[in-house]
């Protein structure tokens, strides 16, 4: 609509209530409640009429975007937020500003979990989806410990397509869902406040992990005891003993500064932290083939950009690890561990057939 200098104030009240500008997502833990206050009129030149289309115009900016809401556990600094952050802006305008995203961080919409559930209900449009194995056993595989041995055998395998359908069974069994993307933030390491090389410099000790499988398989790969401790408590946990090592990607380590109470970060490199997009399925199948050709082209990217700021960054969080106090341990033997991981391979028969497709990849 052509600016008119006597609608400046009216103008950007209508800005401020449309929220949805430049495609920029909105971030429900920055946004700020829009208020707006009456004013005299700035001109008598300002008819009912042109009020009446402004108002118009207002309404129709709020109507045409349609802010799908997203939800995840990561600080705004971790990438998968900013590849959100970024799949909003993409989705805004290759959409023409029909779509963008309100994303919750910090889990403030709910945790990992029940946002999976929302999502499947549809009271939330997009969500975080790791290990899918509570519904598909052989999703599990991708868990598995030593599965992929660098980024690069991670990206072949990606561009397959052995990928394509696994992302496709995986959204079938969870149920109510698509699954648009995977990526991954990382490959798993131990901290610890002492050197472990070998696997008996495990014993005594106690390793938090995430309480669930595959994750809990580490108990076997490295021998150790091993507990369960919701992240957000990781932290005290590490400082009182309750634990005595943890292992994680390094972006999680320096997220949660876990260099404030460990000594070592020892790169075994055991896991690669994975996970993926997944949309409620009602609402992919409201969208029109050519708005699906769009979300699948937009998630894909903000896929291959959490992998692309993975690898970027790692050197530098290593570094600001070292920078805080931690001892650097990276000539590990990791080939007993290896050598368990088979073995626990071996105890799960679902995960055989796309585990070997996989390792063919290398």
């Amino acid at each position: 609509m052509k600016r008119l200098a006597a609608m400046g104030l009216i103008l950007a009240m209508a800005v401020g209530l449309a929220g949805c500008k430049g495609g920029e997502a909105v971030s429900q833990t920055k946004r700020a409640e829009n208020t707006a206050s009456e004013g005299k009129k700035e001109s008598e030149d300002v008819s009912g009429e042109e009020e009446a289309e402004t108002t118009k115009a207002v309404e129709e900016a709020d109507s045409e975007t349609v802010n799908l809401k997203v939800s995840h556990v990561f600080a705004e600094t971790h990438p998968v937020h900013q590849a959100y952050l970024q799949a909003s802006g993409e989705l805004y305008e290759k959409t023409g500003g029909r779509y963008q995203l309100t994303i919750f961080a910090n889990g403030t919409y709910g945790n990992y979990a029940d946002s999976i559930t929302a999502c499947q209900m549809g009271t939330l449009d997009i969500a975080c989806l790791d290990s899918a194995s509570d519904w598909l056993e052989s999703g599990g595989v991708l868990f598995a410990p030593y599965c992929f041995d660098s980024y690069e055998h991670w990206r072949t395998f990606k561009e397959s397509e052995l990928c394509s359908e696994m992302r496709e069974e995986i959204g079938k069994a969870v149920g109510g869902v698509r699954q648009l993307n995977m990526y991954n933030f990382g490959f798993r390491n131990l901290t610890a406040n002492k050197e472990i090389r070998t696997l008996e410099d495990f014993n005594g000790l106690t390793l938090r992990c995430v309480n669930f499988e595959p994750y809990s398989t580490l108990k076997d790969v490295f021998r150790v005891a091993i507990t369960s401790i919701p992240i957000e408590d990781v932290y005290m946990s590490l400082q009182t003993g309750v634990a005595d090592c943890q292992e994680n990607p390094v972006t999680q380590i320096v997220t949660m500064k876990f260099y404030e109470v460990q000594k070592y970060l020892i790169m075994t490199r055991h896991m690669l932290a994975c996970s993926s997009t997944i949309i409620n399925e009602k609402l992919w199948d409201s969208l029109s083939d050519e708005d699906r050709a769009i979300f699948e082209e937009v998630f894909l990217n903000m896929g291959d950009y959490v992998d692309q700021m993975v690898v970027e960054n790692e050197a530098t969080l290593i570094e600001e690890c070292v920078m805080n106090g931690m001892t650097l341990l990276e000539d590990i033997d990791t080939a007993p561990f290896q050598e368990n991981a088979r073995q626990v391979v071996a105890d799960y028969p679902a995960w055989q057939d796309w585990y070997s497709q996989i390792q063919e990849m290398k």
